[in-house]
């Protein structure tokens, strides 16, 4: 579990947590939650889901990929910076406290989730007994104040809990949901789908990759849920999403979750990253 006070009123707190399902060996799933304390007092978060694909330990090694190279890519937001370099620097080498749009903290989240898939891709090609379908998945999230900028590849999801109310606030990149989107089949019927597992788009499978990214306000009490598809393909009532994400502390809800999805089957590698824009009092 993480704290750090954005100000005297506010914290951001977060937990995380993985399994490797009731089914699979291996576990592939990789998750990130760093919180720290930026100029000003103010707390600054990554947080990474990444869904490994492959055989062996190919997708163990894309995910860890992903999240080590996305982390890399926006280390240098999350530090302290004694020369006075803050968030609202335009650059890492900057020293000037130049405000940046919403656009250009999109920019660089986007730019992160592309290197980490250039990375992945590379290595296919220098490990060619691991190239095929190795890559994976992502959700990652940056949230700084009350303001979280979220990108997605693939099937991995966000959701906002707000007031008891789960919103899911990425869209899946499979060919389940394109058949959804353009009205062939109903929301309900990709779990049962035989093509239910193809993704069209992932990290590390072509040179390029595009990048859904997206920037979403905050508010004191709400929860932020990142996961893999192996969590909400097992908890597919949003009611219950939702009364799990009520539980406190957020390690509980984190377990609660972990435990209810692989009480429903565990079929796939589960990976969990909770947020909460939280008052300190």
């Amino acid at each position: 579990m993480f704290e750090v006070i954005v100000n005297s009123q506010i914290a951001l707190i977060a937990a995380c947590g993985t399994h490797p399902g009731q089914i699979r060996t291996v576990n592939q799933d990789s998750v990130l939650a760093l919180v720290r304390e930026r100029d000003l007092g103010v707390a600054i978060g990554l947080f990474i889901v990444a869904d490994g694909m492959g055989g062996h330990q190919a997708g163990e090694v894309a995910s860890r990929l992903a999240v080590d190279t996305i982390k890399d890519n926006l280390d240098w937001m999350l530090t302290q910076n004694d020369a006075g370099a803050t968030i609202l620097s335009p650059s890492p080498d900057s020293t000037e406290d130049k405000p940046v749009s919403n656009d250009y903290m999109k920019e660089r989240l986007q730019l992160a989730v592309e290197d980490a898939n250039r990375v992945i891709y590379e290595y296919a090609k220098e490990h060619p007994d691991d190239a095929g379908n190795l890559g994976c998945t992502v959700t990652c999230a940056m949230v700084y104040g009350n303001k979280a900028f979220i990108a997605n590849v693939g099937d991995s999801r966000a959701y906002r809990w707000r007031q008891g109310k789960v919103t899911r606030l990425t869209e899946d990149h499979s060919y389940v949901w394109h058949l959804v989107s353009e009205g062939y089949i109903g929301e309900e019927e990709i779990f049962d789908h035989p093509q239910r597992n193809v993704v069209t788009r992932a990290l590390g499978n072509q040179p390029q990759v595009k990048v859904d990214v997206a920037h979403r306000k905050l508010k004191l009490g709400d929860r932020l849920l990142l996961c893999s598809d192996g969590m909400w393909e097992m908890i597919r009532d949003p009611y219950e999403i939702a009364s799990i994400l009520e539980i406190k502390p957020l390690e509980k809800a984190v377990n609660q979750l972990i435990d209810t999805a692989n009480g429903y089957g565990g079929y796939d590698n589960i990976g969990i990253v909770v947020v909460e824009l939280q008052s300190k009092d």
